[in-house]
């Protein structure tokens, strides 16, 4: 744990994995269905994904966690098992052999009114049954992720806190590029935003998912110029296009490093690839200068 957090606060930077989620159903993962899941019925393959990203160059993988919250579980009947899922998916990272096991705790799929029924209070027993399962399985940090609303970001920061004060936290939001800047989804604005979750006690903060590296390059140099902390970026592998069912990426791994060359020239504590990066990503990224 010491060991992470000196390393997000002093560098250099640490790299991360890429996607899950396409990884997972490639081997066997049914359209639909909880990646989550994959921790109790498929263990081997969940640890083979890892063991791909530990081999490509990943110093720290990201425990099989992002949707393992109780209430994105219930819509699986799973919500009863979130602890043993979130237990399970730490020892099965660390099996593949990191140098550093990070716990993933992703949103609730749910919105605060008024544009949905999403309750903080419930929001937070759940986050707490979570993070509380991750921190007793002895993840060495925990990356709080894709997040659309910094109120909900917030929560689950408070809640890590309050279970681990010393526990390297990262805390990602999502954002989209507008004309007038990089906003999430509920119209919280970049800087600011990040500054608020370093203030509130983020060990780093950043952005993940949304964008493609181009895009991702940019927001890092605007937010360099401004946030007062460690940053941390992960992009998406170009834009999605459904086919045969599935959503693909059209972005090569060549192209992804060479934007992401330019956002660590400038200085990053941590940085890895999101949806349709793959090993041959994280590769690409471990040959950098």
């Amino acid at each position: 744990m010491a060991d992470l957090l000196t390393r997000l606060r002093n560098g250099p930077c640490l790299l991360l994995d890429g996607g899950m989620g396409t990884m997972l159903m490639e081997r066997g993962l049914p359209q639909g269905d909880a990646p989550d899941r994959m921790n109790l019925d498929m263990p081997e393959k969940v640890e083979e994904v890892h063991r791909l990203y530990v081999e490509a160059g990943s110093e720290a993988v990201h425990a099989n966690t992002f949707g393992a919250n109780p209430a994105r579980l219930a819509g699986y009947g799973l919500e009863g098992r979130c602890a043993e899922i979130n237990r399970r998916a730490v020892a099965i990272a660390r099996a593949a052999g990191p140098k550093f096991v990070i716990a993933d705790m992703g949103p609730t799929g749910e919105y605060l009114a008024p544009v949905g029924a999403g309750d903080i209070t419930r929001w937070r027993e759940g986050y707490r049954v979570q993070a509380a399962a991750l921190i007793d399985a002895g993840a060495d940090g925990i990356h709080i992720e894709t997040m659309g609303d910094l109120r909900e970001a917030m929560v689950v920061l408070e809640v890590v806190r309050e279970l681990a004060p010393d526990l390297p936290l990262l805390a990602s939001l999502t954002f989209d590029r507008k004309k007038r800047g990089f906003f999430t989804l509920m119209g919280d604005p970049l800087v600011d935003s990040l500054n608020h979750l370093l203030a509130a006690g983020a060990t780093a903060a950043g952005a993940n998912c949304s964008i493609d590296s181009g895009d991702m390059a940019a927001l890092a140099a605007e937010a360099r110029s401004a946030v007062q902390g460690p940053l941390v970026i992960q992009a998406n592998a170009g834009a999605p296009q459904l086919i045969d069912g599935r959503m693909r990426y059209d972005q090569t791994a060549e192209a992804f490093a060479a934007d992401m060359r330019a956002a660590l020239a400038g200085g990053l504590a941590a940085i890895g690839g999101c949806c349709g990066t793959d090993p041959a990503f994280i590769a690409a990224l471990a040959e950098l200068p």
